[in-house]
Formats: structure tokens, C-alpha cells, sequence
């Protein structure tokens, strides 16, 4: 009885460091952005779906940094960018990891180019896409473009869905 007691104190304790390391990785990523320590061409972290939750626990953030991921193939770079989105785009490359990294930390209006994009507009799309379909398959996620139909697309982007 005692040994049962102890392999399942143990098997507790072993799902806590799993989830504890789960959220780790996305509050140290958070930390490594907000403090401008991110190398601009440093890979994402190896995030997942079970990351979204964190990660979008994050993503109203609008503190303005320099220093995030950013393809060093593209000629663009965008300047300043909210943490928020930043979230945002780790979100869509858990979504879509396609042509990652081909893509930035920068969404566009596929209609006029020139308009500034807010995370303020961005964020509602991907809270409301989350809600409704939180649960499903990456296979599904991926099918499901929290921006589709907004005009709205991130920067390398092949098409506006």
C-alpha cells in the first residue's frame, strides 16, 4: 500500500512539472520580449497548442518593443511592435507553421497597404476564434483563419484569405 501511495505522489508530482514547464516556456519567452532580450532572429520556441491559453493571456499587452522574432530572409523589417502582437503571431504560426519563417510580426489590410494595423483590431479576431473553436485538431485549427474575411493578413502572407 505504502509503495502505491509513493508511484502516485510521484505520477502527481511528475504531471505538475509537466504543466508547470508548459507555461514556462511561454512566461519566459513573455520575459525575453517585454525586456528588449529577444534576438530579432532567433526561432520561436517549439510552442504548441496547449500554449494558446498562455499565450493569449498575454496578447492585450501593448507595451512597445524593438527586439522579437523576425525572419532574417525578409528585407522588411517593421519597427516597433506591441507585445500583444507578438503573442499574436506565435499564436498563428502554432496555427499555420506553413512558411514559417517566410512571415512577420505584422498584419496587414490586404485593401490598403498603407493603413496602420492595431493590435487593438487584430486581437478580438483571434480571442473570438479561440472561444469558438478551442479543442480542435491542429489539422482543424490550421483550416480556420481567425482573420478570414476581415481583409486583415500578416505580413508574407501569399494571399488574403
Amino acid at each position: 500500500m505504502k509503495s502505491w501511495n509513493c508511484l502516485l505522489l510521484l505520477s502527481l508530482m511528475a504531471g505538475w512539472a509537466c504543466k508547470k514547464n508548459e507555461v514556462d516556456i511561454v512566461e519566459k519567452f513573455v520575459r525575453e520580449v517585454k525586456a528588449e532580450r529577444y534576438d530579432d532572429f532567433q526561432e520561436l520556441p517549439a510552442f504548441r497548442i496547449k500554449h494558446i491559453d498562455a499565450l493569449l493571456g498575454h496578447a492585450s499587452d501593448e507595451q512597445l518593443v524593438s527586439r522579437f522574432p523576425w525572419a532574417s530572409v525578409l528585407s522588411y523589417y517593421p519597427g516597433q511592435k506591441e507585445v500583444g502582437l507578438v503573442m499574436l503571431y506565435a499564436i498563428e504560426v502554432i496555427r499555420n507553421p506553413g512558411d514559417y519563417p517566410a512571415r512577420g510580426v505584422h498584419v496587414v489590410d490586404a485593401n490598403n497597404r498603407e493603413r496602420k494595423v492595431t493590435l487593438n483590431e487584430v486581437l478580438p479576431h483571434y480571442e473570438a476564434w479561440w472561444a469558438r473553436h478551442k479543442g480542435k485538431s491542429a489539422l482543424q485549427l490550421g483550416q480556420l483563419n481567425p482573420l478570414e474575411g476581415t481583409g486583415l493578413v500578416w505580413f508574407g502572407a501569399e494571399t488574403s484569405e
